[in-house]
């Protein structure tokens, strides 16, 4: 993180786009000095933040395994009445025993929209 976004740099002065002391409400692994950071500064505080990477995922494998690492917990459930509220039209929930198929002849002769009862009668 640079100087101006904990300080406010030059913006610092009646700017609503500047926060100062936002290291305090995010976590910050690297400070860089400047406004803005001069090239060394950025390269160095990345070399810097690979350390820390790299500390942290040694730090993960000499770490002895734990015999259970998987999160459990306890779930309470609520019986509740049963959403069914009326009846239903059976025709829409259940398919005819019987269809009737349509050739395909009589599908097409017809160049106007023609109702559903027209073409099975």
């Amino acid at each position: 993180m640079g100087a101006c976004t904990i300080t406010g740099g030059m913006f610092s002065t009646d700017s609503y786009s500047t926060v100062r002391g936002v290291d305090k409400l995010i976590p910050v692994d690297v400070y860089l000095p400047g406004c803005p950071p001069k090239p060394e500064a950025v390269i160095d505080a990345i070399t810097k933040l690979r350390k820390k990477i790299a500390r942290e995922i040694y730090k993960d494998r000499i770490r002895p395994q734990q015999g259970n690492r998987c999160f459990t917990t306890n779930h309470k459930f609520f019986v509740v009445r049963s959403p069914h509220i009326g009846n239903y039209d059976q025709e829409l929930l259940y398919p005819p025993s019987s269809t009737s198929e349509i050739s395909t002849e009589t599908f097409f002769k017809y160049k106007s929209p023609v109702s559903s009862h027209e073409l099975v009668n």
